[in-house]
């Protein structure tokens, strides 16, 4: 029984708690690559992080494909399938009217990474949009989720 305990509470110390609301945007980002990071092996449960209506995207989003690969066939917040975030550093965020823009850089592997994200404030900093790409390709969420199924 002790072992099962001991086991358990080392399973919720190595994920980050996302019950929390966020007052400060890069606080949410912190969070959200936290899951990416050791000791984490999974990526997190983005939907405490996301905001109403990107939520409600990829509800629609998953309906839709009817269980096939829908409009999203990578993870948007790394710019891949496959990761080995380092070198983070989330950028000063630009407010207003209750919006944020922040810019986020990293490293995937040994591919450097640069992304936007919109946040907004639903009782906390949510994530709205993410932007990225590369001098070969771009994307942004919000319209590969808005767009008709491939």
């Amino acid at each position: 029984m002790r072992l099962l305990i001991a086991v358990a509470t080392l399973l919720l110390l190595g994920q980050p708690a996302f019950a929390q609301s966020f007052t400060d945007p890069k606080a949410l980002l912190e969070a959200l690559y936290a899951g990416y990071m050791p000791p984490n092996d999974y990526p997190p449960d983005e939907t405490p992080l996301q905001s109403e209506r990107l939520n409600g995207l990829f509800e629609k989003d998953q309906q839709e494909a009817s269980g096939d690969i829908g409009r999203i066939d990578f993870g948007p917040y790394i710019n891949g399938q496959d990761y080995q975030v380092s070198d983070l550093v989330i950028g000063e965020p630009y407010l207003a009217g209750g919006k944020a823009v922040v810019k986020v850089t990293f490293r995937n592997f040994d591919t450097p990474q640069e992304l936007g994200f919109l946040l907004v404030d639903e009782d906390g900093w949510k994530i709205d949009d993410v932007w990225g790409g590369s001098s070969d390709y771009s994307y942004d969420l919000l319209d590969i989720l808005q767009s008709p199924l491939p």
